[in-house]
């Protein structure tokens, strides 16, 4: 029989509080609201010519928060991931591994 003292220890990772905020209410959600909320943000891509160049543009326009809704409800980190992801989802082609030219012409330098 395990005791508590078996229990493996759990590391608790330091999160920068504005993170926290930001997280927070979405958690809070109840599940159908954030499935709700997931399909109306994919759903804002439907009228978009079924191009990679023309949801590249829609996607640049997307708003913050959208973007970081989605990546937490898909756990994805980066934001290309979310770009192909949302490209799948509308069976859009990607014709390169990374969109190099568009994320070069697009780069805020």
């Amino acid at each position: 029989m395990r005791t508590e003292a078996d229990k493996p220890m759990k590391t608790h990772h330091k999160t920068d509080k504005s993170d926290k905020m930001r997280f927070e209410a979405q958690i809070e959600l109840p599940q159908f609201e954030r499935h709700r909320r997931s399909w109306a943000t994919l759903k804002w891509f439907e009228d978009t010519p079924k191009t990679e160049e023309a949801f590249y543009l829609r996607f640049q326009d997307l708003p913050d928060e959208d973007g970081t809704f989605l990546k937490s409800f898909y756990n994805i980190s980066e934001d290309w991931d979310l770009f192909k992801m949302i490209c799948k989802f509308w069976n859009i082609r990607i014709s390169s591994g990374k969109n190099t030219e568009y994320r070069t012409q697009n780069a805020d330098f």
